[in-house]
């Protein structure tokens, strides 16, 4: 009999065993693993959770079943990673009943990660999905909770329910109830039973499968209705959401209460009457919820009828990717044939092959600079390369850091070409992972050849180039700018060498799977690929009769030294040191002199490391003690050098800085940042030497990894740790994550120091921590939204997108790609079946995200595209608009100012480029807009409105570019309102609420903050005036969620083109996307509704035909009178009433002509 205070046994379906008689025995195993309390019982639900958490999906369990005649026993094994490139647990478990096997097995893995250095890793916090989401906020992603509780049909899924729940949803079907198949599973005592349960969902299309061994068929047919429950769930069928568990706060508790306007009203329904489009109708009596909103995905298949048969699309079966060797008369560099004045017009490849020897025999040797050349190891192989180019279509040379490859290899091929009289022959491509490195790399190239750059040495990046001659020549670009060329194929080129293959990026892997087919198909064309640290036997399977050059790189041994070595040597003990409980009392087990011959690292030392490995918090007081005894080194034996410092990102570059200014020898260091955000004058800076008397000290991001030299580099520091961008596994949502490097990354650092001299490099990681990371960072093409690439597979007719993917190194989820597509489709960039429209074609030419894109050729309808080129140029660029000394909090004042009555990150760059255009004219420097703006950032923007305007003046025949000058920051200007409208056509679903307690929520209710810099941060006593909707640009996700670049913006905004779905729920209340209720005339919101349909045809037409006939030319008016109007009606929310805007200047046009009510001529 049981005892009165006795723990009641607990028991798994079907089982007379009890697993554990108390609780308290799974109690005393429990341990807290990244925050979560884990024990033997909860173990699998724990860790699901965990990797949920980190954008990952849930264990895959390898289970194996043994059967004998007297038992039945479950092996379970499984392997996880939490993070990017760090270390992979694993577990194993086997017992009588499988839910404990599955649940030891995890419990093994958990144990792993408390024992390691990920044991208080901070948890993501993912909310709403980015762009790309199938179905955005409608398809309901299942996360399991602390209890794992599942719902269906609004109820929890238990063992008593379960079967009367799968029977109510196939009810709900038109089926009957589920049908179990049951076999005695052979081989003796005790009976088992096997049982299969198939359901089918008509309404959806998705079939669900599921076995189960179990002691008798009563215990199986739940286990298994269970499991197609829970299958459902994650697929958001038949759930109801549990809004108090989930945290769905989005639906406003106050509704948006549009106030009638009947000229408007009457405007839009003569409007539609004069387009002869009869909206959908619906039963305004009706108490059932009706769809309002017109589908997602247009049917743009239909040519325009006047279409322009001298403007067409490129279709799938126009193979873009042709190729032919340099010819005379043709510029490979522009595309297109030498106009008759150029200097190389009309000659032979001979006849330019000897004037390009004769240019180089006449140049001026720089014999120091030949004689460090002839040093580099790469020279070794010099003959190697030469000769491996010349037999073999595609080589792989691999070299360590410091070899010379970077800028030797194209250089010896090139001059083998001049010196042969082949030198017309050859032109050569040479693609970099970053900007700083292509422009770096080809000055440095330039210079070596004794040249100025537009010679024989260009370069390519994103809105900027200096192209050379077009014959002989050298051009670095970054992959994505070298990808946009292959609009015209890679006609006139001899030679592609893809540097820093290693890193695999998915430009990088893209750009490789077009080369391995242009190589089938052109044998002439010769592939060079290099790296310090690539995997030559993948590749060497990749690319069938590839030649692979190994070498190594500086004779200069790099010394290294780990974590808790470094501890140990130098007895470091940090300030906030905890200390062990016997400490104090055992102190020879804790002296840093408790080692012997087989261990170099005291348990003291070891034991600090463990710590500082755990502990989140960046290591800064670290970093400075390594410098500080790396400086010590210096000043003791005379010899002097740079140390350089690799940091994940710009905010610990600032405080790492910071922290040396302040420490005690500080005069000592010459700090300086390396970072893209920087302009090219100020990473010139590192490059320089120090002070007299000072120790140059660079903070760089992974910037510095490759392809970038500092000769004096003499120590490391290496935080072994960089910021990535990484993708939910269940959705597109971007998170930018701090996590290990990879090993290969880690010793491409490393091989920054020795070029000149034996080196030094620190690691803050342990040598078991770092033995247990991954040694090759994972390809981005595998998890990366596909958006941009699927659109070059269209534009450049390179097939069907999951045909072109398969020929990757690596495998490609085939959900992501289908995901990538649906949302091409959304953009109308893609048709119902996947073809390339004229708006995706158009869209593919600019050098932009495929929503960025969009939004610059809509605002040409518009007349806006020079304000939204300048707004989409500075979201895409890595410098900041304020000048480095300038912190946004300071200047408060001013940014409002700029702002004026829109709070708007959007339109500060907007009216900084007026500002500096006005003070220019005029020469008004009343208030000097440099002193607190960048001017090269500025000058960057004037870059890309430039190449902007070049690329659409090629596509459009009317093509306005300085609407600019037609813009204030009043609330009455009519042309900002059309530019925040297209900002959230361009953003949704990024669009948040900020509720009465000033929480910013997003449209899953998940709470958000703003970016400190942000000019909502700036106003926030303002917060009753203004309207609780916004869009931002970006959501970056870390241990909490926040927005960059946000405008505050109009519900109307919101209805008109920042909605999904719109539901009418009778009376006069609709609903959008399931998040905010409006109190409106429901035929008002739903003409408002189709408006984007309307919008998108006239835009087809446009890329169709680069022009509009007249009828279309005032649809346009119409419409961007209409949107004015639309934005800026008066509504009521929190008993605040915003009253309807005056506008200045509106779109001229006269309703009454085609039988509305107003005339605004």
């Amino acid at each position: 009999m049981m005892k009165k205070n006795e723990p009641v046994p607990f028991y798994y379906p079907g089982s007379k065993k009890p697993i554990y008689d108390a609780k308290a025995e799974a109690e005393m195993d429990a341990i807290i693993v990244c925050g979560k309390k884990a024990c033997k019982t909860n173990s699998l639900s724990v860790l699901n959770e965990i990797l949920n958490r980190q954008g990952k999906k849930d264990v895959e369990i390898d289970c194996k079943v043994k059967m004998t005649t007297e038992s039945v026993t479950f092996y379970c094994n499984a392997s996880v990673q939490l993070t990017v490139n760090g270390p992979k647990y694993s577990g194993y478990s086997e017992n009588e009943e499988r839910d404990a096997a599955y649940n030891f097995c995890a419990y093994q893995i958990l144990k792993k990660i408390y024992d390691g250095p990920e044991k208080n890793l901070k948890l993501c916090n993912f909310g709403t999905a980015k762009k790309g989401d199938k179905t955005p906020r409608q398809t309901i992603i299942y996360a399991p909770t602390e209890t794992e509780i599942v719902k269906i049909l609004g109820k929890e899924v238990t063992e008593e329910n379960a079967k009367s729940l799968l029977n109510q949803v196939l009810a709900k079907e038109g089926q009957t109830s589920a049908v179990f198949d049951y076999d005695v599973v052979p081989g003796g005592r005790p009976l088992r039973f096997k049982t299969n349960l198939n359901v089918s969902l008509e309404s959806s299309g998705k079939k669900y499968s599921v076995e189960k061994i179990t002691s008798s068929k009563r215990t199986g047919a739940i286990e298994c209705a269970m499991d197609v429950l829970k299958q459902m769930a994650k697929e958001g069928e038949y759930v109801v959401r549990d809004r108090k568990r989930e945290r769905k706060i989005g639906l406003t508790k106050a509704t948006v209460e549009i106030l009638d306007d009947p000229d408007l009203y009457n405007d839009i329904e003569s409007f539609f009457k004069w387009m002869q489009i009869e909206l959908p109708k619906f039963d305004v009596d009706s108490k059932e919820p009706v769809i309002i909103s017109p589908p997602s995905i247009l049917d743009l298949e239909k040519e325009p009828e006047d279409r322009n048969r001298d403007y067409g699309i490129i279709y799938e079966d126009q193979v873009m990717c042709e190729w032919f060797p340099p010819r005379p008369n043709y510029n490979c560099w522009l595309g297109c044939t030498l106009s008759s004045n150029n200097k190389w017009w009309n000659k032979g490849l001979y006849e330019i092959s000897q004037e390009l020897l004769y240019l180089e025999t006449k140049k001026k040797i720089n014999v120091k600079m030949e004689e460090m050349r002839q040093k580099l190891p790469i020279f070794a192989k010099k003959s190697q390369i030469i000769e491996s180019s010349e037999r073999y279509q595609v080589t792989l040379i691999k070299s360590n850091t410091g070899s010379g490859k970077s800028t030797q290899v194209a250089q010896i091929l090139q001059k083998h070409y001049i010196s042969t009289y082949r030198g017309g022959e050859f032109n050569c491509i040479i693609t970099q992972p970053r900007r700083l490195s292509a422009i770096s790399l080809a000055k440095r190239v330039a210079e070596e050849r004794g040249e100025t750059l537009g010679q024989s040495v260009g370069y390519c990046v994103r809105f900027d180039k200096v192209d050379p001659r077009p014959f002989g020549s050298i051009l670095f670009g970054t992959v994505g700018t070298i990808l946009r060329k292959l609009s015209s194929g890679f006609r006139g080129i001899s030679h592609i060498i893809v540097d820093e293959v290693h890193e695999r990026t998915l430009d990088t892997d893209f750009l490789l799977i077009i080369l391995k087919q242009m190589m089938c198909k052109y044998s002439n064309l010769r592939v060079i690929l290099m790296s310090a640290t690539v995997d030559t036997a993948q590749f060497e399977k990749y690319l069938y009769g590839i030649n692979v050059i190994e070498l190594g790189g500086t004779s200069y041994e790099v010394q290294e030294m780990y974590l808790d070595e470094f501890i140990q040597y130098y007895e470091y003990v940090p300030k906030d040191f905890n200390k062990p409980e016997d400490f104090d009392t055992d102190q020879e087990k804790w002296s840093f002199n408790n080692i012997n011959d087989q261990t170099i690292v005291s348990p003291i030392a070891k034991y600090i490391a463990n710590c500082i490995e755990r502990n989140e918090e960046f290591p800064y007081d670290v970093i400075v003690q390594m410098i500080k005894e790396s400086a010590k080194v210096m000043y003791e034996t005379g010899e002097y050098g740079s140390i350089l410092i690799f940091v994940p990102g710009w905010a610990e570059i600032t405080t790492c800085i910071n922290r040396l200014e302040e420490s005690e020898e500080n005069e000592v260091y010459w700090s300086l940042p390396l970072h893209s955000n920087l302009t090219t004058e100020e990473q010139n800076r590192v490059f320089q030497s120090p002070p007299d008397g000072k120790i140059k000290v660079i903070v760089s991001t992974n910037i510095a990894e490759s392809s970038i030299t500092v000769d004096d580099v003499l120590y490391i520091i290496d935080s072994c740790k960089q910021k990535m961008q990484m993708r939910h596994h269940d959705s597109a949502a971007a998170v930018f994550r701090i996590g290990w490097a990879s090993k290969d990354c880690m010793e491409q650092r490393k091989g920054r120091a020795g070029r000149v001299r034996p080196g030094y490099c620190y690691r803050l990681v342990t040598k078991e921590l770092w033995n247990s990371l991954q040694q090759q960072s994972e390809a981005e093409i595998k998890t990366a939204p596909l958006h941009s690439t699927i659109l070059d597979i269209k534009a450049l007719g390179l097939g069907d997108s999951k045909n072109f993917l398969q020929h990757s190194m690596e495998d490609i989820d085939d959900k992501n790609i289908s995901e990538s597509e649906e949302y091409l489709m959304q953009l109308s960039a893609l048709d119902k079946n996947c073809k390339l429209t004229y708006i995706g074609g158009i869209m593919q030419r600019l050098p932009f995200t495929p929503d960025t894109a969009k939004c610059i050729i809509t605002a040409i309808l518009f007349g806006v595209v020079d304000s939204i080129s300048i707004i989409s140029g500075n979201y895409g660029s890595s410098n900041s608009l304020y000048t480095n000394t300038c912190d946004p909090n300071e200047i408060a004042d001013f940014i409002l100012k700029l702002c004026g009555d829109f709070i708007s990150d959007h339109v500060i760059p907007l009216m900084a480029v007026k500002e500096s255009i006005r003070s220019e004219r005029t020469y008004s420097y009343d208030t000097n807009i440099y002193e607190y703006i960048s001017e090269s950032a500025l000058n960057y923007l004037y870059k890309v409105r430039s190449q902007i305007f070049t690329l659409l003046k090629e596509q459009f025949h009317d093509c306005s570019f300085n609407d600019y000058g037609l813009i204030n920051n009043e609330s009455s200007c009519s042309t900002m309102h059309v530019i925040i409208a297209l900002l959230v056509k361009s953003y949704y679903p990024n669009v948040a609420y900020q509720n009465k307690k000033r929480n910013f929520l997003d449209m899953d209710g998940f709470k958000m903050t703003a970016h400190k810099c942000s000019v909502i941060s700036l106003d926030k006593e303002n917060f009753e005036n203004r309207s609780p909707f916004l869009i931002y640009s970006q959501k970056i996700i870390t241990t909490f969620a926040m927005f960059k670049e946000c405008s505050v913006v109009s519900p109307l905004h919101i209805l008109l083109f920042g909605s999904s779905k719109v539901i009418y729920c009778g009376g006069r209340q609709i609903r959008l996307d399931d998040c905010y209720t409006f109190e409106m005339n429901p035929k008002l919101a739903q003409m408002i509704l189709h408006l984007k349909i309307i919008i998108d045809e006239l835009l087809q037409s446009l890329c169709a035909k680069r022009q509009l006939n007249e009828k279309e030319q005032a649809m346009k008016h119409f419409i961007r009178n209409l949107i004015e109007r639309i934005t800026t009606m008066a509504y009521k929310i929190n008993d605040k009433t915003f009253e309807k805007i005056k506008l200045d200047s509106p779109t001229k046009v006269d309703f009454t002509i085609i039988g509305g009510t107003t005339n605004w001529m």
